[in-house]
């Protein structure tokens, strides 16, 4: 990957980025990826979809549910269930995705914090 680690990014900072003009400057030395978790929740309320899920799939590594990442998700809503610390099934499949990639999941939701408190694999960066 590049000269640094890949970067994961999370619905609400590809919002930032796409609909905001924001962060640019942060992210252009690095390998972007975003989870297809990601493209549905940005598509969804968009009136032409189609051309909107062909620009981001143009500029964005677009990385699928594959099986090491659903054997992830499923441990992450084992261990937040049983701790009480409900989160997003979408953030827990986003977060997968950044642990089975090993890749540093950047985002503004603070929900990503309960899963790093018991899978301390996640690379985790909270923007403000």
């Amino acid at each position: 990957m590049g000269a640094g680690k890949g970067i994961l990014l999370d619905t609400s900072v590809l919002i930032d980025i796409l609909d905001k003009g924001a962060l640019l400057d942060l992210i252009e030395k690095e390998e972007l990826y975003i989870s297809v978790i990601s493209v549905y929740e940005y598509i969804r309320y968009k009136k032409n979809k189609e051309f909107f899920k062909k620009k981001l799939e143009e500029s964005f590594i677009v990385l699928g549910l594959n099986n090491e990442t659903l054997l992830e998700s499923a441990l992450i809503f084992e261990a937040l269930k049983r701790r009480g610390k409900p989160v997003s099934e979408n953030d827990i499949y986003i977060a997968a995705t950044a642990i089975a990639h090993n890749l540093e999941l950047w985002t503004r939701d603070t929900d990503y914090e309960k899963i790093k408190m018991f899978f301390p694999k996640l690379e985790l960066r909270l923007l403000e």
